[in-house]
């Protein structure tokens, strides 16, 4: 696809790129992880791949933004692409050690015992941490 016509799918998708700030950009994404995990559809492979893309944009603009590191960890994590999860929530605690939720995610990917169970109740505290804000709204 040409850069033009990724434009066009990127701003029929709700993400105009040019000009758009990392928090912006985060902002929407996690808009729409609200919704997925609203709906249930958290395990689609499709639908977390689809939102992962305007992340990593924000990213390029702002790599040490906290916030995109930390829900883009979370969508690999869901993946299952744990190893990739555990390079962003190191360098996540490099930007900031002292962050017990960052500890937990890394202890999570870590897996004392039963590494999958473990990253399962991660992730499904952190899914009712969104619940628990679309609740809020």
């Amino acid at each position: 696809m040409s850069k033009c016509g990724q434009k066009r799918q990127d701003c029929r998708r709700g993400f105009p790129m040019e000009n758009t700030t990392a928090t912006e950009l985060y902002a929407q994404v996690y808009r729409q992880w609200q919704e997925v995990v609203e709906l249930g559809l958290h395990e689609s492979e499709d639908i977390v791949n689809g939102i992962m893309p305007p992340l990593a944009r924000a990213l390029s603009l702002e790599p040490d933004y906290l916030p995109a590191l930390d829900l883009l960890s979370d969508l690999l994590m869901e993946l299952g692409a744990y190893e990739e999860a555990v390079e962003l929530v190191e360098r996540m605690l490099v930007l900031c050690p002292d962050d017990p939720g960052y500890r937990g995610k890394l202890d999570a990917l870590a897996g004392e015992g039963n590494r999958r169970r473990s990253i399962r109740a991660y992730l499904h505290q952190k899914r009712q941490q969104v619940l628990s804000r679309v609740v809020a709204r």
